[in-house]
């Protein structure tokens, strides 16, 4: 097909589709009553984004009059599909305004009218329940829809089919073999000739649900078709218009036209796949999955309790606190009453405009016990495609491309959709207890910050009471609400009712006396314990007569725990003989990832490890009678057939040790369960059932992808074949079939811990499937080879091993470091794996696996620089050469491993080095031996490390002829290390030694103790013989090094004359002058008064009008005090005038001033 034809078929008018189903809608309209035909014509708006949420709540909310449980979210996946189906009617389907409202009416008023019928309803909701797993998704066709006639007639064929079926629902009541049937519901007859009646209806929408993804499919091709023709043209209008200007001038008018309306086609296609990628990429959550379970175990009236409550009235008026918390126990029903308040927002809420969101923390759902989930999931529901563009298409954009925690991100994001048009906001969140502490405080603070938005936003939470605290530490001002109140009891009293009536009717419950059935709901209303109420419920049904249910009920025997609560459910399995398959069932329930479904269990829970092929007779008979095995403690969601445990509380019963050694084979221990479903996985990877015999040829042979090779493989396994075909994407062109992404990310998402202990049981020694999985890994499997390719086919590549390591998925890394091939890829990795995370058992594989020598050498190095003892052990066993000078990387000079020990303070690993014989003498460029980083490293570490090499044999004079940098000794007393300085000179460092004189520096042990201002190193050093009057080539000495201390003091000073130092010595005829000037410099008078009490002299002939003379550097500062005592120590004036001048002018006056004056211009006149 040429671009041109492709157009048109794409701009076609549908004509056709509208056709169909105005028809359909016409053939409805006949068969209703005038009163329904009132009714029907007078819906003439198109439904709300969450009307398929509202009108399953009214449905609940018109059924509250009749017993039993809610069962109108089975209706859900038909309402959604049709309400998806008609958000894009008017756009491209009809005209007629009406027709999408009267799409989504019909189907409303079928379900109205067969809630009237309600000895039928359930039936109808199971038939419509079955009909929603063949309805297509919107997010299947939404961005292929616009483009392609073909796809939308089959859309209109197969949602014109639905409005038949509701025909025929609506006809039944009037033929002779309708509802008028004497038939029982409750009566299997009853429910296959129900079936029957509308099988011809099933196989009309089976066959247009083919059709439409048939057309979906070919939708998809026929876009990058398109894309592909319009790449095409582009590029060969670009060749021509570099042709002549007359072969640019005479392209066709049609030309243009063609090439522009496609470029439109595809500009809005590739707009619409973008932003339903954003919006795929910010949630995928089924959010409202939990909401449809509670909604089904929901008696009526009996959550209606916490409307009547004052709390609850002014918080949904806004006259209090904007959050409202109810606690209660495990158990207690907080579920229930989060989905009726949800129910409640949604039917009662005072503005049409208002928002209502919700997320469900279930325990067995580990994705939605992360609060990035929650936050995700929430924002989720508080935007549609519509709304993407401006700023929340920005905001989803940053949240896509965003590596790592989003939580900004997504703040920002929720303030703006909370605050966007000021419409008010409501939040329901079940379940936060169930998260661990930390993502627990995390939530938490997340919505306080929502409830800081504004007035608007209000939130409804429950939790156990234990959460209350870290709840009223973010937001003090919440008002709670407690399942224990006395209105709650009255809930009880109304579930408890319903209940036990509804057993009475089935002849679950044998009982005719009315004074024990009141006997008995009067017990477990007041006796209500969190889910201890249920399970004694169950336990009454087995009771064989009235006796045995009076004493069951007696308030002796009543539960007190959770032992007492679900050992009797125990007691009952066991004596109906089916421990031995609850037994083999139980791993697959409490250990799974997520809720397997029947059919999975019924085929994996009996294989057996290293089994080699399928075998059908190890197939579970009567899987669907799970529930009833357990008593009660499973569940099965009919919806979606997965099974689950009734309640953490369940959950937590199986994991922990039983008092009865009876029960002891139902204790779940969760690293043998985790291992044990590890092994099976392995082990039916590898059936022979997926292993043919491919024999190699070149091509033409047609290319198979990864997901048709799995669906032809798994064909009648698990069901794979139709999961596979929901999985595979159709929106984008280069979508895995699988979320491969996904998966990975949610065993990253594990805490350490958990994956450390999965992992831990993991391995060789005691899973018995290691050799099957390690040689999935290394050689591929059968299902990922190529059939047509030669090449051989690497399972473990440079991006698993790095998500591996990432992960600390130990197992895979095990595979690795045993594979001599594998590690010769992979080893800089494996080797950084290692000494992040100290990993020596994972090293010890690595060395054992193959040869490394000198390799091991900058190995070592690098492990003592980070200090890894344990490490550094396996590679000196294994031959690492300690003394061998190495660097692991380009920017590094060579070092030893000794010195990077001492250099870091890993003196454990120093100990070790040094007992295995390291040479502590050994040199590098920046170090003449391990003395030198030890002095540096001081403290009680270098002290240790100091004491350690010389006992070894460490010379502190080793390299003494050197003119690098400080040696040892000197290191130490620059940094004022006393107790270093004493062991080096103990040891025989020579104090006096200075590296540097011949350069002009001057730098002995008694200088840079000086630097150090420490006394007590000071004092050593002189007590050990350093030289006070040693002086460098430009004349410097202690004396004049002490005065470049930032504030001189006069004790050290004290202390080097004391040891002999001289202020006038034979060398120098002006040291004294010198010494005087800093001594005037640094403003201490009492520096110059020592200095000239030792006979400093400031007296030179040649030089007494001088400006570097200590007279007149005073005089420079104004410092008459110093003045006065030079003077009175016999200073000479050679010129007053000059002299005083040189006092700075805003000091020249006062008492201070004129008594100095008087006195330099006496000793000025008398020529002194």
């Amino acid at each position: 097909m040429d671009l041109t034809l492709s157009l048109q078929a794409t701009t076609a008018v549908p004509e056709k589709g509208d056709e169909i189903l105005q028809n359909a809608i016409s053939s409805f309209r006949t068969v209703l009553t005038p009163e329904q035909l009132v009714e029907f014509d007078s819906i003439q708006s198109v439904p709300d984004t969450d009307a398929v949420l509202v009108f399953t709540a009214e449905l609940d909310l018109r059924r509250r009059s009749q017993k039993g449980k809610s069962i109108a979210s089975r209706l859900f996946p038909v309402l959604q599909a049709v309400h998806s189906f008609t958000a894009v009617i008017d756009t491209f389907i009809s005209s007629n305004p009406t027709i999408a409202a009267l799409v989504w009416g019909s189907v409303k008023l079928t379900m109205m009218t067969m809630l009237n019928a309600a000895s039928y309803y359930e039936a109808f909701a199971e038939l419509f329940m079955n009909l929603g797993t063949i309805c297509p998704r919107f997010e299947q066709y939404q961005a292929l829809f616009p483009n392609s006639e073909r796809l939308q007639v089959a859309l209109c064929n197969f949602n014109a089919s639905i409005i038949r079926c509701c025909e025929h629902v609506i006809a039944m009541p009037k033929s002779s073999s309708g509802w008028s049937s004497p038939l029982n519901p409750l009566n299997a007859s009853f429910w296959q000739s129900f079936q029957q009646a509308f099988e011809s209806d099933l196989q009309e929408l089976r066959g247009y649900s083919k059709n439409v993804k048939e057309e979906i499919r070919l939708a998809q091709a026929q876009s990058e078709h398109r894309n592909r023709e319009m790449q095409r043209m582009e590029n060969d209008q670009a060749g021509r218009s570099r042709g002549s200007l007359a072969r640019f001038m005479s392209r066709t008018r049609d030309d243009f036209d063609t090439m522009h309306k496609s470029q439109i086609l595809r500009a809005e296609q590739l707009e619409r796949e973008k932003n339903q990628k954003h919006l795929d990429s910010l949630s995928s959550h089924d959010y409202i999955k939990p909401l449809k379970q509670a909604r089904q175990k929901r008696y009526p009236q009996s959550a209606s309790w916490i409307f009547n409550t004052g709390e609850f009235k002014r918080w949904a008026e806004g006259a209090n606190s904007r959050l409202l918390w109810c606690s209660g126990k495990m158990g207690s029903g907080k579920t229930i009453l989060a989905a009726s308040v949800i129910d409640y927002l949604l039917t009662e809420r005072p503005s049409p405009k208002s928002h209502v969101a919700f997320f469900f923390s279930r325990f067995d759902d580990s994705e939605s016990l992360r609060s990035e989930a929650i936050l995700r999931a929430i924002a989720r529901q508080l935007v549609n495609i519509q709304d993407v563009s401006g700023y929340t298409k920005q905001a989803l954009e940053n949240i896509q491309s965003a590596n790592g925690d989003v939580s900004s991100e997504l703040s920002y994001l929720l303030a703006h959709l909370l605050t966007r048009g000021g419409r008010p906001t409501w939040i329901v969140i079940d379940g936060i207890d169930e998260c661990h502490k930390d993502e627990r405080q995390k939530i938490i603070e997340a919505l306080g910050s929502m409830l800081a938005v504004g007035p608007n936003v209000k939130l409804f939470g429950t939790g156990r009471d234990h959460a209350n605290s870290m709840i009223k530490r973010v937001y003090p001002g919440l008002v709670q609400v407690s399942m224990s109140c006395p209105l709650a009891q009255d809930g009880m009293a109304e579930l408890v009712d319903q209940a036990v009536q509804k057993c009475l009717d089935t002849e679950e419950l044998l009982v005719s006396d009315q004074e024990l059935i009141t006997e008995i709901k009067d017990t477990l209303t007041q006796h209500a314990d969190g889910m201890n109420v249920f399970q004694l419920f169950l336990h009454l049904c087995t009771q064989p007569n009235n006796e045995k249910i009076r004493d069951a009920i007696a308030l002796r025997n009543l539960p007190r725990s959770l032992t007492d609560t679900f050992n009797p459910a125990l007691e009952r399995i066991i004596s109906e003989g089916k421990e031995s398959i609850t037994q083999a069932l139980l791993p697959w329930i409490v250990a799974a990832k997520q809720p397997l479904t029947l059919s999975q269990l019924e085929e994996c829970c009996l294989i057996s490890v290293l089994q080699e092929y399928t075998i059908k007779d190890r197939y579970v008979n009567g899987i669907q009678l799970i529930d009833t095995w357990f008593q009660g403690l499973v569940e099965i969601d009919y919806e979606t057939k997965t099974v689950h445990l009734v309640h953490a509380s369940v959950q937590q019963f199986f994991l922990t040790t039983p008092v009865k050694s009876t029960f002891d084979k139902f204790y779940v221990r969760i690293k043998e369960a985790n291992r044990h479903l590890g092994e099976v996985c392995v082990t039916y990877l590898n059936f022979n059932d997926f292993k043919t015999t491919l024999s190699r040829r070149l091509p033409p042979l047609p290319p198979m992808a990864p997901s048709e090779i799995c669906q032809k493989a798994l064909g009648n396994e698990w069901g794979w074949s139709k999961f596979l075909r929901l999985s595979r994407s159709t929106s984008g062109s280069r979508r895995k079939a699988l979320d491969i992404d996904g998966i990975l990310a949610s065993y990253a998402r594990a805490s350490d811990a958990t994956a450390q202990e999965t992992m831990v049981n993991f391995n060789k020694e005691q899973c018995r499937a290691w050799n099957l999985w390690r040689n999935m890994l290394i050689n591929g499997h059968e299902l990922a080879a190529s059939p047509v390719s030669e090449e051989h086919h690497q399972a473990i590549d440079e991006a698993l091993v790095l998500w591996a390591t990432c992960n600390s998925h130990l197992s895979l890394l095990h595979v690795v470091a045993t594979s001599r091939e594998l590690l010769d890829q992979f080893h800089p990795t494996m080797f950084d794996y290692v000494f992040e995370e100290n990993n020596p058992d994972l090293l010890c594989h690595m060395l054992n696996t193959k040869e490394w020598g000198s390799m091991l050498n900058p190995l070592c190095c690098r492990a003592t620089r980070k200090g890894l003892l344990e490490i550094v052990m396996v590679l000196v066993e294994a031959g690492a050469d300690i003394d061998s000078h190495n660097s692991d990387s380009h920017n590094l000079p060579l070092t030893v491993p000794l010195m990077e020990a001492v250099d870091a303070g890993h003196i454990d690993v120093l100990q070790y080095l040094l007992q295995k014989g390291a040479d502590p003498n050994s040199s590098t460029p920046v170090y003449r031996n391990a003395l030198e980083p030890a002095a540096t490293l001081g403290g009680s570490k270098g002290i240790q490390a100091c004491k350690m090499l010389i006992n070894a044999g460490a010379d502190p004079k080793a390299g003494i002829e050197s003119i690098r940098d400080d040696n040892a000794l000197q290191r130490a007393c620059k940094r004022g290390e006393w107790e270093i300085v004493k062991l080096l000179l103990d040891a025989g460092a020579d104090v006096n030694h200075s590296p540097h004189r011949v350069v002009g520096n001057f730098d002995t042990a008694l200088e840079l103790s000086i630097e150090s201002e420490d006394i007590q190193a000071i004092d050593l050093v002189l007590s050990y013989g350093a030289d006070v009057n040693v002086h460098s080539f430009q004349g410097n000495t202690a004396l004049l090094a002490a005065f470049s201390l930032e504030k001189p003091r006069l004790d050290i000073f004290e202390l080097l004359i004391r040891a002999g130092a001289k202020v006038n010595p034979e060398w120098s005829i002006d040291e004294g002058r010198k010494l005087l000037q800093e001594a005037v410099r640094s403003r201490n008078c009492d520096l110059v008064k020592l200095l000239i009490k030792e006979g400093a002299n400031f007296n030179r002939s040649w030089d007494l009008d001088g400006d570097n003379i200590p007279l007149a550097l005073a005089a420079d500062d104004g410092l008459f005090e110093i003045m006065h005592i030079l003077l009175n120590a016999g200073a000479r004036v050679k010129n007053a005038d000059r002299l005083t001048a040189r006092i700075p002018r805003n000091l020249r006056n006062g008492k201070d001033y004129e008594e100095l004056l008087n006195a330099v211009l006496l000793l000025g006149r008398s020529g002194c």
